[in-house]
């Protein structure tokens, strides 16, 4: 059993919760009793034609040392092409990057690795075992089909998955119909960049002590609960895809003042509610938030140059990361 694929396993389950992407394992079809809806004509593709920057970054500085912050967004573009130019000039005056977020560990035992694997896979389904038809309020679920119908139609697997699963399988199609991408690819950019420029990355690590525990907790969820996040990210994906374009571009063409306009609906909240009876799951989503603040504070003291990734949504706002830096002292300039 190679424990990789355990770890990948037990972070997609985290994922869901924490509002990042994931990828379920397809399980058999079974043919729904309600007829589907007449499939309309999806949004056009969003493109951004071109090469494109981003926005700019944000500084924070204490004395003569300097740490800048590129903020992203997703989804993004699938065919935009960035231009990173200034990534690379920030990255020769870097000695470190700090991603989004931290990796997940759950130590060397191939043991456990195989009990996290199993147990992923025996969660992927309701416990009831019933189809999602059968699941799902009526309501609910004709609306899940619109959706399906209209861009990801002919999927066998949505059926046969629990709530949650089915939120993020659905997630995934809708975008990929719209030319967006889910996956943080500018991310993936900028840690590449600075492996080749030989900058240390300070992806830390959050181990997970129980991570069976963790799962199991992760398929305990009530199915009220899952419903509740289904219903939230059905609601997002049918009034939310016109703005999600609008913020895609806005961050391709580096226009901060539009998506500072834009609201970012958060249908996160109702996901992670869900599992917000596990004290396990719960505690490991908080570390994995504000383990990043605290990271970036010692690297700003430890170097004289150090960049960030964060997504706009956590450093924005009243209660973002850009203003309990300014309430902790420190000079934040951005655009």
């Amino acid at each position: 059993m190679d424990a990789t694929l355990a770890r990948t396993a037990l972070v997609a389950a985290l994922a869901l919760t924490a509002g990042r992407g994931l990828r379920a394992q397809p399980a058999a079809a079974s043919p729904a009793t309600l007829p589907p809806p007449v499939a309309a004509a999806p949004l056009p593709e969003v493109v951004v034609e071109g090469r494109h920057e981003g926005p700019r970054m944000w500084t924070v500085r204490r004395g003569d040392h300097t740490l800048w912050i590129l903020g992203t967004v997703t989804p993004l573009p699938k065919k935009m092409v960035w231009q990173p130019d200034a990534v690379r000039a920030v990255l020769r005056e870097s000695q470190e990057v700090v991603p989004a977020w931290p990796t997940y560990g759950i130590g060397a035992n191939p043991f456990t690795a195989l009990r996290v694997f199993i147990q992923w896979r025996r969660m992927q389904k309701p416990p009831d075992r019933l189809p999602l038809r059968e699941t799902l309020p009526p309501a609910l679920y004709a609306r899940v089909t619109a959706l399906e119908a209209r861009y990801g139609p002919h999927d066998a697997h949505l059926e046969e998955l629990r709530p949650m699963l089915a939120a993020e399988r659905l997630t995934t199609k809708v975008l990929d119909a719209s030319g967006l991408a889910l996956r943080n690819e500018v991310q993936k950019t900028v840690l590449e960049l600075a492996r080749a420029q030989g900058v240390r990355i300070r992806q830390d690590k959050l181990k997970i002590e129980d991570p069976v525990d963790v799962l199991k907790d992760v398929g305990a969820t009530p199915l009220s609960a899952e419903i509740a996040c289904l219903d939230a990210v059905v609601t997002r994906l049918e009034t939310d895809l016109g703005p999600m374009q609008a913020r895609a571009r806005a961050w391709a063409l580096g226009d901060v003042d539009t998506l500072r306009q834009l609201s970012h609906p958060d249908d996160r909240t109702a996901c992670i509610a869900a599992v917000s009876t596990s004290e396990r799951v719960r505690t490991l989503i908080a570390r994995a938030r504000d383990d990043w603040l605290l990271v970036v504070q010692e690297s700003l003291a430890r170097n004289r140059g150090t960049l960030a990734v964060q997504s706009m949504d956590r450093l924005l706002g009243e209660h973002g990361a850009l203003a309990a830096l300014r309430q902790r002292g420190y000079e934040v300039v951005g655009p």
